[in-house]
């Protein structure tokens, strides 16, 4: 049985959950207790498999409690439960916990959310996966200007000119993001060359995800990479990020998976980063088994690593402590079907995303279907007909 534990200050609250998940009391171990500083004992002494926290909680808020329960049980799934929606409770929430729910939750909902969170982390924890990570030499480390900015956003005092003023110390990657606010991919109807306006203009989420991908790009020496072009690369991540936000948008979707997938989609290849600079000679095999025979990048990469880039990257972000949201799309954008999350994800706007860019490159977007989109997942999540709206939107770009 999963042993899951629930906090929440309010004990009518308290009461309301005990009540509504009485019918998974076969399948899960539950306790249920109205502070922090009472749950962390009990987590402490015999762990658990899921915590499900309030975020406003007094002495100990639901931030400090999972950054706790992260410490001492890395392995549990932090689900925060609030009905606080405000921008500073998700992003504080976000830097601790894989899943944020919105009050009043049901049981199949809350089951769902748990089974998803499990379901990438059997991946993550694949032992071939776990084996390629340990021979890797360099694992790109998280920027410390990201760091900086998230640790000021998440600040009770966050504001745009704060977050304009850390992006602004490094006058190399300002010039870099500045060239990118004011390219094709954002079609800005005017120049911007100030750093407060294009964290206004492009909001925060935006200017976060522009600052991590191109600072791990960054990290990487060209020299180690002869066989592609970095430059190909990274332009391909931002038309993925593009078409992904794009495509996000116009299935409806709200703000935290627009972004997530915009995220997700700048960086859905960053394993391809680590894997060809750290094994370089292993990475020149899976370019000659595409060439030879005609695989696609995963396949090749599975019959040489035992695991693919997608997995790799993945691996890395959870490492970063990125969200759940963000992982997963990197994780399943070529295998989309094997995510259990249902309906419009981060997952359904990279996968498709990434077939889109990719033919866009090579000049293909007329042909009459695009090979490599998993079209029985898009029908099991009723987007299969959405499909040629989103090639047109994207094409226009």
């Amino acid at each position: 049985m999963r042993r899951v534990i629930f906090v929440d200050d309010a004990p009518e609250i308290l009461q309301h959950l005990r009540r509504i998940f009485v019918p998974m009391q076969s399948e899960w171990d539950m306790q249920f207790f109205s502070s922090a500083a009472a749950a962390l004992p009990v987590i402490r002494e015999g762990g658990c498999d899921v915590v499900v926290s309030d975020m406003t909680m007094p002495v100990m808020d639901g931030a400090q409690f999972l950054s706790e329960v992260r410490a001492l049980s890395p392995e549990t799934i932090r689900i925060v439960l609030s009905a606080d929606q405000s921008p500073v409770t998700y992003l504080r929430s976000a830097a601790v916990a894989h899943r944020f729910l919105q009050k009043p939750v049901d049981v199949s909902r809350l089951k769902a959310t748990i089974a998803q969170a499990e379901v990438l982390r059997t991946v993550l924890m694949n032992p071939a996966l776990r084996r390629l990570v340990g021979e890797i030499e360099v694992l790109p480390s998280l920027p410390s200007i990201y760091q900086s900015l998230m640790q000021e956003m998440q600040s009770p005092q966050a504001s745009l000119k704060k977050a304009s003023r850390i992006v602004a110390k490094d006058l190399g990657l300002m010039t870099k993001i500045l060239q990118l606010v004011n390219s094709s991919f954002f079609g800005l109807r005017t120049h911007v060359s100030d750093p407060e306006q294009a964290v206004a203009l492009l909001g925060f989420d935006t200017i976060k995800s522009l600052l991590l991908s191109s600072q791990v790009f960054a990290q990487f020496d060209q020299r180690r990479l002869p066989s592609f072009s970095l430059e190909e690369l990274w332009c391909h991540a931002m038309s993925t990020g593009t078409c992904a936000r794009r495509i996000a948008k116009d299935a409806g979707a709200n703000q935290q998976v627009i972004d997530e997938a915009f995220t997700a989609a700048l960086l859905h290849d960053v394993g391809v980063l680590v894997l060809a600079a750290n094994k370089p000679e292993d990475y020149a095999q899976v370019l000659d088994l595409m060439r030879m025979k005609r695989l696609p990048d995963w396949a090749a990469e599975r019959e040489v690593f035992g695991a693919d880039h997608a997995h790799v990257g993945a691996y890395l972000l959870g490492i970063w402590g990125l969200g759940d949201g963000i992982i997963e799309a990197v994780a399943f954008h070529q295998h989309p079907g094997e995510c259990q999350a249902s309906g419009f994800t981060a997952v359904t706007a990279v996968h498709v995303a990434n077939v889109i860019a990719e033919q866009q490159a090579r000049g293909e977007l007329g042909t009459p279907d695009l090979a490599g989109v998993d079209q029985a997942y898009l029908a099991r999540e009723q987007c299969l007909s959405r499909l040629a709206g989103w090639r047109e939107l994207c094409a226009a770009a």
